[in-house]
């Protein structure tokens, strides 16, 4: 078996595990758009009718060097979203000081 059917034969498993998973548990019409790709529809907050998109990619590689390690993506995307928080936080604590500020002078 060559590298590109074991990895089809990998991604059409995934497909056909979240299609059941998601029809099962969400009582939804899974379809298929593509090989790897399902969308769902559902309901926005404001009732409108939306889509959900599921892909399932199967990286060629998966080593820290080319981007694909899943472990070490994850730990990069916490450190991103810790620094975003860090950043929102500072922003609201400059803008509460200057309020305050803007209150003592009048």
């Amino acid at each position: 078996m060559t590298k590109k059917n074991v990895t089809d034969q990998l991604r059409a498993d995934f497909t056909k595990a979240l299609s059941n998973f998601l029809s099962e548990k969400y009582d939804v019409d899974v379809c298929q758009t593509a090989a790897g790709t399902l969308m769902i529809p559902t309901v926005d907050s404001e009732g409108e009718d939306r889509w959900v998109k599921f892909s399932i990619i199967i990286p060629k590689e998966a080593s820290e060097e080319e981007g694909t390690d899943g472990y070490a993506l994850a730990h990069e995307y916490q450190l991103k979203l810790e620094a975003t928080a860090a950043r929102k936080q500072k922003a609201a604590e400059k803008s509460k000081k200057n309020k305050e500020n803007s209150k003592n002078v009048e």
